[in-house]
């Protein structure tokens, strides 16, 4: 398997769309998706992404931001996504941190996040980032797994006081 971590445009709607699917039937939170389960359309939603690109058209709560989809080239499929945030307010450097991402509920287990994620961290110096932090929650093994076989070390761990879910916050060093 071949896989691409992307700029969605609107030829990949169709995929984006079977992917938003499979976490709606499956109740689970999309994470790394810019909030794609609320978009009301795939237009909408790269509308909405593209805002997020620049300081001077992101909402205001928010931070500029670059989101990825991660393809299977031999499929087309969409089997995960990215969210990349190029700076940190108070809230990400305390719970959520520069990078969110998933995998479809369909290629979990199959090695997908943790090249998702290798291949995002190069984007940290396009954004003027040394030091990437990643967070998942403490009972989050896999993404425990995947964020430390990608370098992450281990700072400490926090409740993060709006769901109350304790979370492990790590750092990754980008080499230059």
């Amino acid at each position: 398997m071949s896989i691409r971590l992307i700029v969605p445009t609107s030829e990949h709607i169709p995929a984006i769309l079977v992917y938003k699917n499979l976490f709606l039937e499956s109740l689970e939170v999309i994470h790394g998706s810019s909030q794609l389960v609320l978009a009301e359309t795939g237009e909408d939603w790269l509308e909405q992404i593209d805002r997020n690109r620049s300081r001077e058209t992101v909402a205001p709560e928010y931070v500029p931001a670059e989101q990825y989809i991660a393809l299977d080239d031999e499929t087309g499929e969409v089997i995960g996504m990215l969210n990349f945030r190029k700076s940190l307010n108070d809230y990400l450097y305390n719970y959520a941190g520069h990078i969110g991402y998933s995998v479809s509920p369909l290629r979990r287990r199959q090695g997908i996040g943790s090249e998702i994620l290798r291949l995002a961290l190069p984007e940290a110096e396009t954004f003027g980032i040394d030091r990437v932090l990643i967070t998942c929650t403490d009972d989050n093994l896999a993404s425990a797994g995947v964020i430390e076989k990608n370098g992450g070390v281990l700072e400490d761990k926090r409740v993060d006081p709006g769901d109350g879910e304790l979370t492990r916050r790590y750092w990754i060093e980008i080499k230059k």
